[in-house]
């Protein structure tokens, strides 16, 4: 079984690489060719790429090529490049195997590629089961918390960023207002807890905790909102259809591509995994 992989969503149009892997559930005595077909926005000018054609050797396990971007000075805004198998031999694949790859232009403001990963709005009130910020003590309105990602491959400025839910945003009140300095890395997370004392390991994230001490999602239906610095919505993320009390996170699955699903169906009896993928590895 032969599965495609990337180390980058996104690089910069400025010599950013990325190293596409096929990867075998097994290793075969036989060398296994996959063929790699190149579409997209993005045209032959705009990368490099080391080989369409990846051999993973016999004996082994996994191969790769590099896709190398090439700098230019035209305004042509973030340019894709999709990945698909279109030839296979030695080995199988279990459906489309696709990847896509964005070129983020340097020559326009950059575009913020932010996603919320994982969100706990119902954190579990058996003793400290619900101690999502790992401070001692249970209490749902700080034990609350919002993962957000940077999947773009430039920093991000947050500062100015502000997080409502409804009832916030009707009176122009937000529950968090992200402080002035706030800048994200290329692939950083931004945690914020409701409030308490954020203690523990939580990966390489960026932790804050609401500036008005409750980001006040309603369990059984509520809507969180991201807003820029210009007000503009980043992100709305409907809580009611996944409303009903889980007692969990919910998280993507798998990390940052995923659709969102119950943390414990995952990972069995963990409840969430704030600044980390599921499994507690940095993201």
């Amino acid at each position: 079984m032969v599965v495609l992989s990337s180390n980058a969503i996104n690089i910069t149009e400025n010599g950013g690489v990325a190293t596409i892997t096929a990867t075998l559930a097994t290793s075969t005595s036989i060398d296994v060719s996959v063929g790699l077909t190149f579409s997209g926005s993005a045209s032959s000018a705009d990368y490099a790429e080391s080989g369409s054609t990846i051999v993973i050797q016999a004996g082994a396990l996994s191969s790769g090529i590099t896709i190398t971007a090439a700098q230019d000075d035209i305004e042509e805004g973030n340019e894709t490049i999709v990945l698909t198998i279109s030839a296979l031999v030695g080995g199988n694949t279990d459906g489309t195997q696709e990847i896509t790859l964005t070129i983020e232009d340097d020559d326009v403001p950059l575009v913020a590629q932010l996603i919320l990963n994982e969100i706990l709005y119902d954190p579990s009130n058996s003793g400290l089961d619900g101690d999502a910020n790992g401070d001692g003590s249970y209490a749902q309105s700080e034990d609350e918390f919002l993962e957000f990602v940077n999947l773009s491959a430039s920093p991000l400025n947050m500062s100015g960023y502000k997080i409502f839910d409804e009832e916030s945003l009707a009176s122009d009140t937000p529950n968090h207002s992200i402080p002035d300095g706030t800048i994200v890395p290329a692939g950083g997370v931004l945690l914020i807890f409701g409030g308490g004392t954020p203690t523990g390991v939580f990966g390489n994230a960026i932790v804050q905790i609401s500036t008005t001490g409750d980001l006040n999602l309603n369990n059984a239906g509520d809507v969180m909102y991201l807003l820029d610095s210009a007000g503009e919505t980043l992100i709305a993320f409907d809580i009611e259809p996944l409303s009903g009390n889980p007692n969990e996170s919910y998280t993507r699955d798998p990390d940052l591509s995923g659709n969102f699903v119950q943390h414990g169906s995952v990972v069995d009896g963990v409840l969430f995994s704030p600044g980390t993928r599921t499994d507690g590895s940095p993201l």
